[in-house]
């Protein structure tokens, strides 16, 4: 027999509290530099304690070759935010996202409103998704895990990183990520997240023609057939008419094997850079630009009035509420700068070939690599790199661009993805375009090189460059 009573239980349990000074830290390092210099603005206008610094003609500099770690009182009160940032940055973010309360003030409430409001244009397919995740998702960790997940789609909308990668960085099962992709997979615009087009477009399928079988035998078997035109073909192997293989590709039409792409019509934001490589004297050198991030001070005037005997307690309380706000802004965007330029520096040292000698040279690097190479966590270099740019001898890139997985050759070394495309691309560039090669005749070509890889990697590749698959080359440029 079951017997059943209300009795009082202790429990203990353990709670991550957040302060406010901690949540602007991993705002404003997240923040890129036009974001920033928007939310600077809004603090301008709602904190009379802050005021802006004519800027100096003289940018911050420290040699690649140098060490990476901050020295004297700074380096210590950076190694302090660092730790915090690395224990608290994605619970943190999520319960941000979450627009939960937190026990604070109005003015943290209005501070997300406007971060949420003030997305750019680029960053548009990112908010439409992340708007999803905020309404499928209630757990913390899952929607920490559906972000870096969306921080790994392409402008075409596939995902390019590694479930295992996301799995290590979050302390998730590998699992449950996969659980959450493919829920971020019935979002909109459906077939986003998928992992290649064929993935794409059965997702659509299911969505548009779930009852359509022989179009999900098509897409999944027969695609490369299609493309070359290969109906009569693919007819026989279906046990089909051809008619009917037109009339499934007249259906197979009315999908988006790129659904990311109707994000990215609209002109692009200017971009400047947050970090500068010169090459002096055979070294490179790494700068901090600070064109967007405006240097702040205190206001004298207001920083006196706290020393006011007649002041009331109540204007007392604001204004000191206001100073301790300044002070932390402050050194929340130090702290920002200096990590973008540690992370900047870490980068440069490992590709230093790709900035003597092009892509063709850059090197196969992980976040976990630099993380440990800067002493931060590896979520925290995977936000620094988000959104953040620097100039190169080899032109204008995203620090997340440095980051990719390597692949080994016969001689035993490892070699960047980003390179093997490099050189995928010059092949092509160079074949003949009466006779262009097939996915199949690149990847002999590579063999003979040192690099062995399959035929669905190099086309996996050549579909990232927005090469035309083999039929759709023959004649162009002939």
């Amino acid at each position: 027999m079951m017997h059943m009573e209300h009795r009082l239980v202790q429990t203990q349990s353990q709670r991550l509290m957040l302060t406010q000074k901690m949540q602007q830290a991993l705002q404003v390092l997240q923040l890129s530099g036009l974001e920033l210099e928007a939310y600077v603005q809004q603090e301008l206008e709602t904190n009379p304690m802050l005021e802006v610094i004519p800027k100096e003609p003289v940018p911050v500099e420290i040699n690649a070759k140098a060490e990476s770690q901050p020295e004297g009182h700074d380096a210590a009160q950076f190694d302090d935010v660092a730790f915090d940032l690395d224990a608290f940055a994605s619970r943190w973010d999520q319960k941000l996202r979450e627009g939960q309360d937190m026990s604070v003030n109005r003015d943290m409430a209005d501070r997300r409103d406007f971060y949420e409001n003030s997305i750019t244009r680029e960053d548009s397919f990112s908010a439409l998704l992340m708007n999803q995740v905020r309404m499928a998702f209630d757990n913390p960790k899952l929607v920490e895990v559906a972000e870096f997940i969306i921080g790994e789609l392409d402008d075409r909308g596939y995902f390019t990183g590694s479930l295992e990668d996301i799995a290590r960085m979050t302390e998730t099962p590998l699992d449950e990520v996969e659980r959450v992709l493919y829920r971020v997979q019935k979002f909109e615009p459906t077939g986003v997240g998928a992992r290649d087009a064929t993935e794409c477009l059965l997702l659509q399928i299911n969505a548009e023609y779930p009852n359509e079988e022989q179009l999900k035998v098509l897409v999944a078997e027969h695609l490369d057939d299609l493309q070359k035109r290969q109906i009569p073909k693919i007819a026989k192997d279906m046990g089909i008419t051809p008619e009917r293989v037109e009339d499934l590709k007249e259906l197979l039409s009315t999908l988006n094997p790129w659904p990311g792409r109707e994000f990215s019509g609209e002109p692009t934001q200017y971009v400047t850079p947050d970090l500068e490589v010169e090459k002096v004297d055979d070294e490179f050198v790494v700068r901090l630009t600070n064109e967007r991030v405006p240097d702040l001070q205190i206001n004298g005037m207001y920083r006196r009035m706290t020393k006011d005997k007649g002041m009331g307690k109540d204007d007392k309380v604001y204004i000191r509420q206001k100073l301790e706000s300044a002070k932390w802004l402050i050194r929340n965007i130090e702290q920002r700068q200096e990590t973008i330029l540690r992370i900047g520096i870490a980068i440069v040292e490992v590709q230093e070939d790709f900035l003597r000698h092009g892509v063709e040279r850059i090197k196969p690097l992980t976040l976990q690599e630099i993380a440990t190479k800067v002493g931060v966590h590896e979520a925290t270099v995977s936000r620094t790199t988000r959104g953040k740019y620097i100039q190169t001898p080899q032109g204008l890139f995203e620090l997340k661009y440095f980051f990719s997985p390597g692949l080994k050759s016969s001689n035993g070394e490892d070699q960047s993805s980003k390179s093997v495309q490099s050189v995928i691309r010059k092949i092509i560039d160079a074949e003949d375009k009466k006779k262009p090669l097939s996915d199949q005749k690149i990847a002999d070509m590579l063999a003979k090189e040192g690099l062995t890889i399959a035929r669905r990697t190099v086309t996996k590749y050549r579909e990232g460059m927005n090469i035309p698959a083999t039929t759709m080359r023959k004649g162009y440029g002939a």
